[in-house]
């Protein structure tokens, strides 16, 4: 197989792929959806299982038994259909396929629960875990093990809610830890509306790889810290592209831009 052949056939995968994931989309939370994936796992892997043996025969009986009219007939029938079925629910082929969706869901979550806090003026401290899962900072407060909801994010920090003090710690997408305690920086800090929740948010930061939000109360300003870095006033769709980067794309704390407030 020459290298131009290779080219090409990776070039027919993506575009198939692309087909396939646009019809993906259109049947997503049916059964059909399942099915679908068991069959696009089907037939990358038998493609990929025919290139490595080189199996001439196979592969052109292959070409003969799979189209549009089979696939159509697999679909209807019911044993060949709940096979596939569980094959497209196979935790790892789903994982695979809904992972960036999930992610990006995840950040409009923050996001939503985020403008929800700026609008009623309540301050929040939002940690959330990279490699370092910060377990000793969630036994300081009430550990939990809840879905990230823009309604449980509000109430907790609703003021005079028994859990408003502290920091919310979230570990894969999920809330582990409220009221929790953190590590208050020592750096000398110019702007003066930065008050003690700013100081653990960066003192977290420092001490950790976390990724931490911070929401003032007095003036609804958010505020990312991450590492030696803290971002000020930072506008919504710039704290999305910032968690994006920094929780899915193994971005560093130089990918964001420093503020000078040391």
């Amino acid at each position: 197989m020459t290298f131009y052949e290779i080219l090409r056939g990776i070039f027919e995968i993506l575009v198939l792929w692309a087909l396939f994931y646009q019809l993906y989309r259109a049947v997503k939370d049916s059964r059909a959806a399942a099915i679908l994936a068991g069959l696009i796992a089907t037939v990358i892997l038998g493609y990929f299982l025919l290139e490595l043996t080189h199996a001439v025969v196979l592969k052109h009986l292959a070409g003969l038994i799979i189209g549009p009219g089979t696939i159509l007939v697999i679909l209807f029938q019911p044993e060949l259909r709940t096979a596939l079925a569980r094959l497209g629910s196979n935790k790892l082929i789903a994982r695979l396929i809904n992972s960036q969706q999930e992610n990006q869901d995840f950040v409009t979550l923050v996001r939503e629960s985020v403008s929800y806090l700026v609008s009623k003026r309540y301050g929040a401290l939002i940690a959330i875990c990279r490699s370092n899962k910060l377990h000793e900072y969630a036994k300081t407060g009430t550990e939990l093990d809840a879905h990230y909801t823009r309604e449980l994010i509000g109430t907790i920090f609703m003021p005079k809610t028994l859990l408003h003090d502290g920091a919310v710690i979230v570990n894969n997408e999920r809330i582990v830890a409220a009221a929790a305690i953190l590590p208050v920086s020592n750096r000398e800090l110019k702007d003066r509306s930065m008050g003690l929740r700013h100081r653990a948010g960066i003192g977290l930061a420092e001490a950790s790889d976390a990724v931490v939000i911070i929401v003032s109360e007095e003036t609804g300003s958010v505020s990312l810290a991450v590492g030696n870095v803290v971002q000020r006033d930072i506008n919504l769709d710039l704290l999305s592209e910032r968690l994006t980067q920094l929780l899915y794309s193994h971005a560093t704390q130089d990918k964001i831009s420093e503020v000078a407030d040391h």
